[in-house]
């Protein structure tokens, strides 16, 4: 194994980067256990920029040997990597995930799962080597038939609930809970944009992908920035991010030939509308 290098507060180049994914890569095949090792995320392509952290998964033919691997690989990366910072977590039955950040600040997420659990959750990922002859066609299977989503289930459900946020933001603002105000209207931006990602097939988790989306959709979210903890500037917020989410799930009752949205957006307004008068 390869002792830790003294530790350094230089940001990591792709050079030191890409030398550390090989150590990594050519250590995990060395272990019997693994029948497979994945690289997920950016890193499958080449890496997004400098910036971009490693992503793997490894893949073990026994359910038995997924907990064993995880912890021992836990410790074995410490020996070969000066690793500053480490977090263990659970993402599933037997299904485990360390999170390790370098001193360099390079951050490296490593996955063990058993080959009976892997699925692809993204689109973009290399085989390194399969031992099993089975991973490359479990991922674009599952990938190929992932379950989407409802569109009509996701929108019925946006719509009925939207309602609170609105009335928890502007009675936030009445009882001058300004931080309570903002984070409610969050809530309604948040919302609005995971219906936008759906419609465009963009990732919304994290806001993944929100910087990709149309640029007129986002204009128009740039509208719903909160400029101060002003009740007026509250309000403004809060009726731009309710305009912006009607817009949005009026594009809804289009797709899904539905006629809901007008009449909560209708009453909404006159809602908001008695409590402007107030400011």
């Amino acid at each position: 194994m390869t002792k830790r290098t003294d530790q350094t507060d230089t940001h990591y180049s792709p050079a030191t980067r890409e030398a550390t994914l090989n150590h990594l890569l050519t250590a995990l095949q060395n272990d019997q256990r693994i029948a497979g090792l994945l690289v997920v995320g950016s890193g499958a392509e080449g890496f997004a920029d400098v910036y971009s952290d490693i992503d793997l998964c490894a893949v073990t033919t026994s359910a038995d040997d997924v907990r064993p691997a995880f912890q021992e690989w836990g410790v074995k990366i410490r020996e070969m990597l000066p690793v500053f910072h480490s977090l263990e977590s659970a993402r599933g039955t037997n299904i485990y995930l360390w999170i390790l950040l370098l001193e360099n600040f390079l951050e490296i997420d490593l996955c063990f799962l058993c080959l009976d659990d892997l699925e692809a959750r993204r689109n973009r990922w290399k085989t390194v080597f399969d031992r099993s002859g089975r991973i490359e066609g479990i991922m674009q299977s599952s990938w190929k038939n992932r379950p989407k989503p409802n569109l009509e289930d996701t929108y019925r459900y946006r719509l009925g609930s939207i309602w609170h946020y609105i009335s928890y933001a502007a009675v936030a603002v009445q009882r001058d809970q300004p931080w309570r105000a903002i984070y409610e209207i969050e809530q309604i931006r948040n919302q609005t944009i995971e219906l936008r990602g759906l419609r465009e097939e963009l990732e919304t988790k994290r806001f993944r992908h929100v910087d990709q989306m149309s640029a007129d959709f986002l204009v128009e979210l740039e509208q719903t920035r909160v400029l101060s903890l002003r009740s007026v500037d509250l309000m403004k917020a809060l009726r731009a991010t309710t305009t912006c989410f009607f817009r949005e799930v009026q594009h809804y009752d289009k797709i899904l030939n539905l006629k809901l949205a007008e009449r909560f957006e209708t009453k909404v307004k006159a809602y908001l509308e008695l409590f402007e008068t107030n400011l």
